[in-house]
């Protein structure tokens, strides 16, 4: 089949990025997506930086400020970017293992995991499902630790409620490509801790911004996303477009602001943000009742007080040989799946810690497909998605 649905697809429109790039049609412009973002998040202080790597890293920085704390406590199954951010701030990562109801950090080994001079605990809720206990994570932290989420992959999601982010001290999003916002890049910490937010204005204040050329190779990147990201044209352009594909975790990063066409372009997108949020959500709870049953398949578990903006949906397949020759099977029928990160953080990097170390963590990482769940899927791609897995 040349058509393929591939495993992320920006929700953006051509209008969209027009409204972006054209000029700014007064000074409050960038105020307006900063206001958008206080809104979604409840959260005083928000700062829009170049990615969402750069959020946590700054993040870190601040707590120094504050705390005496070196240890930053993070789930052993996630992006590797984020040691390199943790070791950049000159700080020790500190692993524990994940739950294998949610896929999130698994909330016994988090409390034998902080110790007298954990500076952060790091809640990530992976795949866009909020950690369904978030709200009890605070009291296991030293008095003098912090408590951050990261919503990478899950802005518009909630529990009880409340969106993620509104549960910690302090927290940021990622707005890179594929994200449930796509700037193309960019990101952003946000807070409503005075002391954290003393610490991050000076920080953030005088980073540079890209220019008009910066500006120009953004739009250039964003345009060929939602090109190439069409079924068709991703099917034709595959070969290529793998050449493009790098799960490596990054070694180092640019530290810098957020462009004015991506503030612009933000405040647009955010608008009608909940329309997305609405289809990633459905869409994850669709496909997830489709698999219900099956003895082979270990399916996240959704508590009630928990709403998922799915950023992809999680599969993990008992049988490791079952999954490659699903994944293979879903391709043939125009489906990409991806086996997200294919190891865990004390496999990629030397941490201390033995390979058999985290069993969870090793379990997810080995029986562990993605699905797609972005708004542009129709039923009928999710109906044989289900139909493959199940046959």
């Amino acid at each position: 089949m040349i058509r393929k649905m591939p495993i992320i697809r920006p929700d953006i429109s051509a209008f969209d990025i027009y409204s972006g790039f054209k000029p700014a049609r007064n000074s409050s412009e960038a105020q307006d997506f900063i206001s958008a973002l206080s809104g979604m998040t409840h959260a005083k202080y928000i700062y829009p930086v170049n990615s969402g790597l750069t959020a946590f890293y700054l993040l870190l920085k601040a707590l120094q400020g504050i705390s005496p704390g070196k240890e930053v406590v993070l789930p052993a199954y996630t992006a590797g970017s984020l040691i390199t951010a943790v070791r950049k701030a000159g700080l020790k990562p500190v692993l524990c293992d994940v739950s294998l109801k949610d896929f999130n950090m698994d909330r016994p080994a988090l409390s034998a995991a902080i110790s007298g001079g954990t500076l952060a605990v790091l809640a990530v809720h992976m795949f866009g499902i909020p950690i369904r206990d978030i709200s009890g994570f605070k009291k296991m932290i030293p008095q003098r630790g912090f408590l951050l989420e990261d919503c990478a992959q899950a802005m518009g999601a909630k529990v009880d409620d409340r969106p993620v982010g509104c549960f910690s001290d302090a927290g940021f999003f990622s707005f890179n490509r594929g994200k449930n916002l796509s700037l193309s890049s960019g990101g952003c910490v946000f807070t409503g801790n005075g002391a954290i937010a003393a610490g991050l204005q000076p920080m953030t204040e005088g980073l540079k911004k890209p220019g008009l050329l910066g500006e120009s190779i953004l739009l250039l990147k964003m345009a060929a996303s939602a090109l190439f990201t069409d079924p068709l044209v991703y099917g034709l352009g595959y070969p290529l477009i793998a050449c493009f594909k790098d799960n490596a975790p990054a070694k180092d990063f640019e530290v810098s602001g957020l462009s004015a066409f991506q503030e612009r372009l933000g405040s647009i997108r955010l608008a009608g943000c909940q329309r997305g949020f609405s289809a990633r959500h459905n869409n994850g709870i669709f496909i997830i009742n489709g698999l219900q049953g099956r003895d082979d398949l270990l399916l996240p578990e959704i508590s009630g007080d928990s709403y998922p903006v799915f950023n992809r949906l999680p599969v993990l397949f008992k049988n490791a040989r079952s999954l490659e020759r699903k994944q293979k099977e879903l391709w043939d029928a125009g489906i990409e799946s991806s086996r997200m990160y294919n190891m865990p953080l004390h496999h990629m990097f030397d941490l201390g810690y033995r390979k058999a170390d985290f069993p969870n963590a090793n379990y997810l990482s080995g029986h562990l497909l993605t699905l797609p769940a972005y708004p542009s899927l129709k039923r009928g791609d999710m109906e044989k998605m289900i139909e493959v897995i199940i046959k």
